[in-house]
């Protein structure tokens, strides 16, 4: 239930942050002085634009994997017990399906979020990004955390 959650949350979020940036026309725009501005661009690759596809036959290979990808971690997300892990992986699965759902209605993922360390851009993403890269956060969170002691069972 809370894979879901994270997932029907990070998804709708996702289509409805890139269908407001692509109407409202914010391309260009400082959010906030030297950290955040906005700068539209297509990506026809995968996380910092590799394995970049040019032609439909490459896209739609990149594309299926990637749905191969997301539907197993969807199937983790749904079978663990552990709400931590549910939520990180529903967020992960969301925040795919959003680019994926790009990668059809585009044929590339809507990225337009240039993450900047004063003058220097660091890299541009897009609110998927954000989903996938906090769900991520949720699993590292729950492999720090301590495991319960368990009773020394006598020999």
């Amino acid at each position: 239930m809370l894979a879901g959650a994270a997932l029907a949350a990070a998804l709708a979020a996702d289509l409805s942050v890139k269908h407001l940036f692509l109407s409202e026309a914010w391309n260009s725009r400082v959010l906030v002085p030297g950290l955040l501005e906005t700068h539209y661009a297509w990506n026809r690759g995968v996380s910092f634009s590799l394995f970049w596809q040019s032609g439909s036959l490459g896209s739609g290979l990149l594309a299926a994997l990637l749905l191969a990808v997301v539907l197993g971690f969807a199937v983790a997300a749904f079978r663990t017990a552990k709400p931590l892990v549910a939520a990180g992986l529903g967020l992960i699965v969301g925040g795919a399906l959003g680019n994926l759902a790009d990668r059809y209605v585009h044929g590339a993922v809507f990225d337009f979020l240039v993450v900047r360390l004063g003058a220097h851009p660091l890299f541009v993403c897009n609110s998927a990004d954000i989903f996938i890269s906090l769900g991520v956060l949720c699993l590292a969170a729950d492999m720090l955390r301590a495991e319960p002691k368990r009773p020394q069972s006598s020999s």
